[in-house]
């Protein structure tokens, strides 16, 4: 259930180069294997942020431990198979294995309680529950497109148009193995957004469709749509997290049954996307990063109040300034969470 707000949430996400260039902080191979520097990790941040905003209302002078589990896009992609790069100032990183189609139709689901890195998730589970009584967050599933394109590489594009049954093939293989990921974590944790976005309720199955941006409307209608669907027919409350701009598939996304929640990059028309959707679909509208770190307060502040605007109903709506890098000027930030306070009431 989405809680009783004043305002509307405006969610401010630094990346990890902002963290390991201002502070020092690795967000390296420990960070996601070591779940102790983890929790220590999260509270340093807290506080941190807490000298540096919290006039504007971000961390905590002595925050609590935070049990959390993540691992980044990659869990899927190196339980088969893919090298997975770790960097002090990045999150980590797939590389494309770039299988021919015979590798692919042999490909079979991982063996998630038996394999690295999932074995070792399932231990930080325990040890966390152990020891604080509890554990948050959950592991990004990848998205189904994502994880194809990690198995086949951008041959998949191709694919498309010249072999939509192999495509076809490698997609649904994908799914089950989102499906399966989703099934064996979500009953351990009662999340299933937190990996993906801060900004949906924990419930809530988002699926990160961070490449459904690179394709056309029409090409998501026929291999991206019957996924999403038959995903959001087996997880429930479903969401879907959308890099870059909405618009060429929003009437699309409508078509997801039981869909509650929206994420869409800058430049989407976040009025239009609520207008197609409807008022039920919780929306969380982003704002550039580009922007964030270039530009001034004064257009910062103008960029939120134009998302504002476009947001009504605005009890069921945020705004996000995700993936924050070092050089952003902490006066945009501020004014970003100034402008939101005054300018997003909701009546």
């Amino acid at each position: 259930m989405v809680e009783q707000r004043t305002h509307v949430p405006l969610g401010v996400g630094f990346y990890p180069d902002w963290w390991h260039q201002n502070y020092g902080l690795s967000f390296g191979r420990q960070y996601y294997l070591d779940p102790d520097y983890r929790v220590e990790t999260q509270a340093q941040m807290a506080r941190l942020l807490h000298q540096r905003f919290g006039e504007v209302g971000l961390g905590h002078p002595e925050p609590r431990p935070k049990p959390l589990i993540t691992f980044g896009m990659v869990m899927l992609p190196a339980l088969l198979g893919c090298e997975i790069v770790f960097e002090d100032g990045a999150l980590p990183w797939a590389m494309p294995r770039n299988l021919g189609k015979e590798e692919c139709r042999q490909l079979q689901p991982p063996d998630l309680a038996g394999a690295w890195p999932m074995k070792e998730v399932f231990a930080q589970i325990e040890h966390l529950k152990a020891k604080h009584g509890q554990v948050v967050g959950d592991i990004n599933v990848t998205g189904v497109q994502n994880l194809a394109l990690k198995l086949r590489g951008d041959e998949l594009y191709i694919d498309y148009y010249e072999d939509p049954q192999f495509a076809h093939g490698l997609l649904g293989f994908c799914a089950q193995c989102v499906l399966d990921l989703w099934r064996a974590v979500y009953p351990l944790t009662g999340s299933g957004a937190v990996d993906v976005t801060p900004m949906a309720d924990p419930q809530t199955y988002v699926v990160p469709n961070c490449t459904v941006e690179q394709i056309s409307g029409d090409t998501y209608l026929e291999f991206g749509l019957p996924y999403d669907a038959w995903l959001a027919g087996r997880c429930q409350p479903f969401g879907i997290h959308h890099c870059g701009s909405v618009d060429p598939v929003v009437e699309h996304y409508a078509k997801v049954p039981g869909l509650t929640f929206m994420e869409a990059g800058f430049g989407s028309d976040f009025a239009r996307a609520r207008a197609i959707l409807g008022p039920q679909v919780a929306f969380n509208a982003r704002i550039s990063p580009v922007l964030m770190k270039n530009g001034t307060p004064q257009e910062v502040a103008a960029a939120v109040r134009e998302a504002l605007a476009q947001g009504a109903p605005l009890a069921n709506y945020s705004i996000d300034t995700v993936g924050l890098t070092f050089g952003t000027p902490d006066e945009n930030v501020r004014a970003a969470l100034v402008t939101a306070r005054e300018h997003g009431r909701i009546s």
